[in-house]
């Protein structure tokens, strides 16, 4: 099983969402709570939460089948009222642990209607799951510093 979340950083305020995701067979995947709000995160802060997070992530079916509630809750989650303010001034990181492999993978802001999409070449860092604190905080560093 792959266990995702996702980090949104909206820059104006220094925010920081973190969120992990369902992920449901041949449909894809979807946020769910809990959606931590933080601001000013060191980058060891912000590690701690990414991993507390992704212990929620899951695979399994949709609870809230109806689109437009599943928008309304997405919303909520991240703090913002439309779909247009999650691509103001942010950029997102997705991180994934699968096979005690954990993956950092940048993406870059296309705006509302490219929503956040991935490089042409592959930006990743893999790296076994248990490798030491400062290797992962190096890791997401260096994502973070990918991220458009």
């Amino acid at each position: 099983m792959t266990k995702s979340v996702v980090i949104t950083k909206f820059l104006k305020n220094n925010r920081y969402v973190i969120h992990p995701l369902l992920k449901v067979k041949d449909s894809g995947s979807y946020a769910i709570p809990p959606y931590i709000t933080e601001f000013n995160l060191s980058l060891e802060e912000l590690l701690d939460k990414v991993l507390y997070a992704i212990e929620f992530s899951k695979e399994g079916v949709l609870e809230i089948t109806d689109s437009k509630i599943r928008v309304k809750e997405y919303l909520k989650g991240m703090g913002v009222k439309t779909l247009k303010d999650v691509y103001k001034d942010s950029f997102s990181l997705d991180v994934y642990v699968k096979d005690n492999i954990i993956e950092f993978t940048p993406w870059k802001n296309a705006g509302t209607k490219g929503g956040f999409v991935g490089f042409k070449e592959d930006l990743s860092i893999k790296l076994p799951f248990n490798s030491p604190k400062e290797e992962l905080l190096k890791a997401l560093e260096l994502t973070l510093s990918r991220c458009e």
